[in-house]
């Protein structure tokens, strides 16, 4: 019977250290985890860009980044309060990738594919690629962008995203002054 009460205590401590370790290792992932998981985390809720949208996802996000989306919202906010008719800035929802648009080729539609690339780190600072795809039957070029983390502590934040084309996520709202 004591023999027993020791077994289960012992699996009872064993299964406590397991738990309490999962927090303790996802805080811990590298840039390229963190971009994973924020995508898989993402891409499973609503992109209407809203309190909520930005509070689901605030604890992905640097601080600047984080009060960047706050001061967009408000400037969403009172730019619908004078314009109702108009769309707002992220009036299409903010999904952090290209619009979901099926390519059809060979009688078959097909969605395009995620590929995260492998970060480049400049101390406390990471860069990595996030590849958009469709297959070559497609015929259509990939997208890429760059997510941009930084490193506070043990954990890497998402910073920022850097468009094909240059520009960014925050420099964008930073310069929208609707």
């Amino acid at each position: 019977m004591r023999r027993n009460l020791i077994k289960e205590e012992i699996l009872f401590v064993a299964i406590m250290v397991a738990l309490l370790a999962i927090p303790a290792y996802s805080q811990r992932r590298g840039p390229a985890a963190t971009v994973k998981a924020f995508y898989r985390f993402s891409s499973a809720r609503s992109n209407i860009f809203d309190r909520r949208h930005i509070e689901l996802r605030k604890g992905w996000y640097t601080n600047e980044l984080y009060h960047l989306f706050l001061d967009q919202l408000k400037k969403d906010e009172a730019h619908l309060r004078a314009h109702p008719t108009d769309k707002p800035y992220f009036g299409d929802g903010l999904d952090f990738e290209p619009l979901h648009e099926l390519c059809n080729a060979g009688g078959k539609s097909y969605p395009y594919s995620r590929k995260v690339g492998r970060p480049v780190v400049e101390k406390s600072v990471a860069y990595i690629d996030v590849t958009f795809f469709y297959p070559r039957a497609c015929k259509i070029p990939a997208d890429v962008w760059r997510v941009k983390l930084q490193r506070v502590g043990s954990r890497w934040f998402i910073a920022d995203w850097i468009w094909p084309e240059g520009s960014s996520l925050a420099a964008d709202m930073k310069a929208n002054n609707l």
